[in-house]
C-alpha cells in the first residue's frame, strides 16, 4: 500500500508522514493524550504489595557477590585439584598395569626357560 496522500491546498498531492495522520481535522492530536509512563493502571493490593516487594528486593546493594565469587573461585580451585589427583590416579594404574605385564612377561620368559634347560639336560641353576 503506498503513502496516504492528502487532498488540500497546503499539501496537494503530498504524503503524510506519521504525525500528520494522527491529527484530526480541528488540528488536535488524536489517540493517546498522555504519555505511556504517566498512566497508571488500576491494580489490586495484592499487585501493588508485590510490585512494592519486587522493587525492595530489585533495589537492594548485592554485597555478599565477593563472597558468591570467592566460593567459586575455592570450589574451581579444587575441582582442578581433584581433576589433576583423578589424573595422577588414571597414570598410577596405567604404570602398575605396565609394570604387571612386565613381570608376568618376565616370569613367563624363566619359566619357558627352566623348560628348556630341563629338555636339554642341564642343571637348573639356583639364584
Amino acid at each position: 500500500m503506498g503513502p496516504v496522500v492528502q487532498n488540500s491546498a497546503n499539501g496537494a498531492g503530498a504524503p503524510q508522514g506519521d504525525a500528520a495522520r494522527t491529527t484530526t481535522a480541528n488540528g488536535k492530536k488524536a489517540g493517546r493524550s498522555l504519555p505511556l509512563g504517566a498512566v497508571r493502571s488500576l491494580a489490586s493490593p495484592a499487585e501493588a504489595r508485590l510490585n512494592e516487594r519486587l522493587a525492595r528486593v530489585l533495589g537492594q546493594r548485592r554485597e555478599p557477590d565477593a563472597v558468591i565469587m570467592g566460593v567459586l573461585c575455592a570450589a574451581l580451585f579444587f575441582g582442578l585439584i581433584g581433576l589433576a589427583v583423578h589424573f595422577l590416579w588414571t597414570i598410577a594404574i596405567i604404570v602398575m598395569a605396565l609394570g604387571l605385564g612386565y613381570t608376568v612377561a618376565n616370569s613367563r620368559r624363566d619359566y619357558i626357560d627352566v623348560v628348556n634347560q630341563r629338555a636339554e639336560g642341564q642343571p637348573d641353576s639356583v639364584a
